[in-house]
């Protein structure tokens, strides 16, 4: 007659197992790759900028900026040049400050290519109350006091008051010199100014076209 022997698992194989599947289990939730978490990101930021109504402006550089010598989270200003009023009421009169900062920035080197990324959040009204806000940017040309021989056309042409919110800007060099400006509204950067031989230099005055909206800050 055969007997069967059955394998009776001690305490301490019990708790090996139980400890080896938690290894594994926490092993599969912090192995996300990175791709994986900036689909998510970046799924999550268009969902948010869906219903948005963006309404158009014109604001001017406060004070220039050049990916020679800026820094990341470098302060930049915009004031408007023109009144506009939010989709959710708050009127922006002319003279309300766009202020945002540098959010990446790549110098020349050796004349080589350049990069350099705005990012404009909070608008700060003629009675000194800062709100939050989404800003894009849809234009970026000279200064009206600044003459520039190598710009094809330094005319801003008329944009409609409501953005959707899927516009993308690819403003190629010419416009602005030998500086491209590429932009989108699904995007948390205001816009990004390219150079392909040289530094970005967007001097004191440049007039910027912008999309606006109240954001949740």
């Amino acid at each position: 007659m055969m007997t069967k022997h059955f394998f009776k698992p001690s305490l301490a194989g019990m708790a090996m197992l139980a400890a080896m599947y938690g290894y594994a289990a926490a092993q599969t939730a912090t192995n996300t790759s990175p791709a994986t978490q900036q689909s998510s990101q970046n799924t999550a930021a268009m969902q948010s900028t869906q219903n948005l109504q963006m309404v158009s402006a014109n604001a001017q550089l406060v004070k220039s900026v050049n990916s020679k010598d800026a820094s990341q989270g470098q302060t930049v200003k915009a004031k408007l040049t023109s009144s506009v009023r939010a989709a959710n009421g708050v009127k922006l009169d002319k003279g309300t400050m766009l202020i945002g900062k540098v959010e990446q920035v790549r110098k020349s080197n050796n004349d080589g290519p350049a990069k350099l990324s705005l990012g404009f959040d909070r608008a700060q009204l003629k009675d000194g109350k800062t709100v939050p806000v989404k800003a894009t940017l849809l234009g970026a040309y000279p200064s009206a006091n600044w003459v520039d021989p190598t710009a094809t056309s330094s005319l801003m042409p008329l944009q409609p008051h409501t953005i959707p919110s899927d516009r993308k800007v690819d403003q190629q060099p010419g416009t602005l010199s030998h500086v491209a400006m590429h932009s989108s509204v699904q995007s948390n950067a205001s816009g990004v100014f390219t150079n392909k031989d040289g530094n970005v230099n967007l001097k004191r005055g440049t007039r910027l076209q912008v999309a606006i909206a109240p954001s949740e800050g």
